[in-house]
């Protein structure tokens, strides 16, 4: 009897139906790096948000491949689910197409006890990406003494607004000269900038016309604390950047945290706005101190003096 060498398409599909087997098996290890860090090649960068060079990733411990887990992760950074598959996935020169490719270039830098493997996103060959966005147009230079302004604004902005206010704020602050950076997102907007003093007026009259975050306040740097010349090499900025971010202020709350729904809808795990402590007047707070401490004398001597004992902590809060 002759056994028959097994063809290369049975060969295939005894592979192929034994990959999701081994790729979960590895990827439930304790020891498997469920990390990987994405190094963008330039050609495909500014398809992604924001635009870095490098990106980390966490993968599900279980419930998914981790190839689809991770293509998954790069159409929600691509925001474009058309995008996604004009792209590459590389370890060094290995291309990473399979579970199977994926599970044990993590299992391999697991053995090295490294904290997860990093890939190259690249464009698949003969792939045809969308282009680019046009250049920025190059800044004016800035001229006369600069201040510095801030300003921060919570704001419910839409998509539309949000873009609208992304427009708007570029157009303004490159023809006023400033520099610095501005971040606009669905909570409001937070920025930073150098101004030319001579048109700090028209930078407020402008920014006081734009819709969705009426009432913006400017905080101009005092008077009292001098300027910098544009030319200097203390200028503050030399870049103007207006970009787009998940939050203006990064508390690591997710938007179900901020519903009080808490991570993976937990109720219990919710972050609570209301735990805040009681409010005092400086004369409880004080009062509130144990017999003997310095602060309490101290409260006492300024009761005496007939003041409100308003030393350090006065106004705080309690419990």
């Amino acid at each position: 009897m002759r056994l028959l060498a097994p063809t290369a398409s049975a060969s295939l599909l005894v592979r192929l139906s034994l990959v999701p087997h081994r790729a979960h098996a590895l990827c439930s290890s304790a020891a498997a790096p469920q990390r990987v860090h994405l190094k963008l090649d330039a050609p495909v960068r500014h398809l992604f948000e924001p635009q870095k060079k490098r990106v980390s990733l966490r993968l599900p411990s279980a419930g998914a491949l981790p190839l689809q887990a991770l293509r998954a992760a790069l159409r929600e950074r691509c925001g474009d689910e058309s995008v996604e598959p004009l792209l590459e996935i590389r370890h060094g020169k290995r291309r990473i197409e399979s579970d199977e490719d994926l599970v044990s270039v993590l299992a391999v830098t697991a053995t090295y006890g490294g904290d997860g493997p990093t890939l190259q996103v690249v464009a698949r060959s003969g792939s045809q990406l969308p282009p680019p966005p046009p250049a920025a147009t190059l800044l004016p230079p800035q001229v006369g003494p600069l201040r510095l302004v801030s300003f921060f604004r919570f704001a419910s902005l839409g998509s539309s607004r949000r873009q609208h206010l992304l427009e708007e704020m570029s157009s303004v602050l490159a023809r006023l000269g400033c520099r610095g950076s501005v971040y606009v997102a669905p909570e409001g907007v937070n920025g930073q900038l150098s101004v030319p003093e001579a048109q700090l007026d028209a930078l407020s009259v402008a920014f006081a016309a734009l819709r969705g975050v009426e009432g913006l306040k400017l905080n101009v740097q005092h008077a009292s604390l001098g300027t910098v010349q544009a030319d200097a090499a203390a200028a503050p900025y030399r870049k103007l950047i207006v970009r787009e971010k998940r939050q203006i202020l990064t508390d690591g709350l997710t938007e179900g945290d901020e519903r009080g729904e808490g991570p993976a809808g937990d109720p219990a795990a919710a972050f609570d706005w209301d735990r805040a402590g009681t409010e005092l007047a400086p004369a409880d707070w004080h009062a509130m101190l144990p017999p003997g401490r310095p602060e309490h004398a101290a409260a006492a001597s300024s009761a005496a003096a007939g003041g409100e004992g308003g030393g350090e902590g006065g106004g705080g809060e309690g419990g």
